[in-house]
């Protein structure tokens, strides 16, 4: 992606599944491959630094533009398992048989969905990075968080670009850069489709189903989208020898920007390996 004011130094790629087109970016390398899936309103390209920190350090890293964000189509269905088994089908048709995952708030959930569902590509997931993931949703609320949710949506860089930097003065000029570029493709339908969805959905008794290493990383608890009760529930529910959950100090919900990047990034490196 030459050109770009902050550069990207991966390969833009694409493929037709099912549903519609997926977009992603890859960092290509010969080492073993992780997935990177970003939040509601983000997109592949927001992920820009953990994909070249994680390509230094030798993974071939493919970040994926969920249904509705960046340059991939609208999902039929906007339920986790429906969001989920797109990236399956993705992970599938690149014919990926050994994967590591990390999924950002949506894409935390999404990487969840994925790994204790029945989706085939399960299988090829070997261990998983959930950070400060959405693992539920009460309908009653939801649709209450739209109008936050959406704000920049669809506009311009120029118009997003000021009130993104008065309300996070500490990001990378290149998180700013990147971010309105993925507000800026993100669609409306998409994001509320998430949030108008008709009923309550949880994730949390799922955790009890995974089968391999999982590491969840929460921001501070004064800004992390768990509550306490849910936390204290995902750790009665998780099998004790595959999961842990990690407070990350000096962080909020967007764990991947400002100066909460680096020990983030630490925490899911060690674990990766």
């Amino acid at each position: 992606m030459q050109g770009e004011p902050c550069h990207i130094s991966a390969q833009r790629k694409a493929i037709q599944l099912a549903h519609g087109r997926v977009s992603y970016l890859e960092w290509p390398a010969d080492g073993p491959v992780v997935l990177l899936c970003h939040g509601i309103t983000s997109s592949a390209v927001t992920l820009w630094r953990l994909g070249a920190d994680l390509a230094a350090d030798g993974w071939r890293v493919i970040a994926v533009d969920l249904p509705g964000h960046g340059q991939s189509d609208l999902s039929p269905a906007h339920d986790m398992d429906t969001i989920a088994g797109i990236v399956g089908d993705l992970i599938q048709a690149l014919a990926i048989t050994d994967l590591a995952m990390v999924g950002h708030s949506w894409g935390g959930a999404t990487t969840l969905a994925l790994i204790s569902g029945q989706h085939p590509a399960r299988a090829a997931v070997r261990r998983a990075v959930l950070l400060d993931p959405l693992v539920r949703q009460e309908a009653a609320v939801a649709p209450s968080l739209l109008p936050q949710f959406t704000i920049g949506v669809g506009q311009p860089p120029t118009e997003t670009l000021p009130r993104l930097r008065e309300l996070n003065p500490d990001w990378h000029p290149c998180d700013y850069y990147w971010k309105t570029q993925a507000l800026a493709e993100c669609r409306y339908e998409q994001v509320a489709g998430l949030f108008l969805m008709p009923e309550d959905w949880t994730l949390v008794p799922r955790i009890a189903r995974v089968q391999i290493p999982v590491l969840i990383l929460l921001a501070e608890p004064a800004y992390t989208i768990i509550p306490p009760a849910i936390q204290d529930e995902l750790r009665a529910t998780a099998p004790a020898d595959l999961v842990q959950m990690v407070t990350i100090p000096g962080t909020n919900h967007n764990m991947l920007r400002g100066p909460g990047y680096e020990p983030t990034f630490q925490a899911l490196r060690q674990f990766l390996g």
